[in-house]
């Protein structure tokens, strides 16, 4: 595991810990906002700028794949919830298992179960990985990051350095790939509007614009 993820991890728990919360409602809990994103829509700068501005969590791809490492080697992770708070979260995943008629395996189990561990600590901000899918039950905004294919693909070739056909490969392979986990590990349409509070077009709006809308809508969730 790379050592800064391991450190951002520990930190995370001892933040948990320091504050652990009381058994409270979940309609009461704290907000949750869930980005998915089309590849080279800047979802992932929209999803830094709103931790920077609102002091929320930011979980992306490669703390939750490590979360999940250090989940099977360890139960310290989900014992940061007290009793009550994990029952609820088992409840919840037993749930949505049941509703999304999926046959989980380990990681599929260990997944659902770290998204709602933060889902039931709240402040926190998750890219991708079906977190709109996982997070129904709580205080959530659900927010899809989209943009033209022209520009995802100019963004791409800019900041990966590619030729626009590879960079328009890699777009495509990428949504794909998203499309077939979110399939996959919770038997929804990643593209289907009905999943989502919130779509915004970077095309049309500014990284900047698009945090203060989603900091607008925060205030109604």
């Amino acid at each position: 595991m790379n050592r800064s993820i391991h450190k951002i991890i520990d930190e995370q728990m001892k933040r948990w810990e320091l504050g652990k919360i009381e058994t409270i409602p979940l309609a009461q809990t704290t907000t949750v906002i869930t980005i998915s994103r089309e590849s080279g829509s800047r979802g992932q700068e929209v999803a830094q700028k709103l931790a920077d501005q609102t002091g929320f969590d930011l979980f992306h791809h490669e703390i939750l794949e490590a979360m999940i490492e250090t989940s099977k080697n360890s139960k310290a992770l989900l014992e940061t919830l007290d009793e009550r708070g994990m029952n609820i979260v088992d409840d919840i995943v037993s749930a949505l298992v049941h509703e999304h008629h999926l046959w989980p395996d380990e990681y599929s189990k260990l997944l659902l179960k770290i998204l709602n561990t933060i889902g039931k600590h709240g402040n926190a901000i998750i890219l991708g990985r079906g977190g709109n899918c996982a997070l129904k039950k709580f205080n959530t905004l659900r927010v899809r990051i989209v943009a033209p294919d022209h520009l995802r693909r100019e963004y791409i070739q800019k900041t990966r350095d590619l030729s626009l056909d590879d960079a328009e490969k890699l777009m495509i392979s990428t949504d794909a790939n998203r499309s077939a986990f979110v399939k996959r590990y919770f038997n929804s349409d990643a593209n289907d509007p009905a999943n989502y509070d919130l779509i915004l077009n970077t095309g049309t709006l500014s990284v900047d614009k698009a945090v203060q809308v989603i900091q607008c809508a925060m205030a109604d969730v």
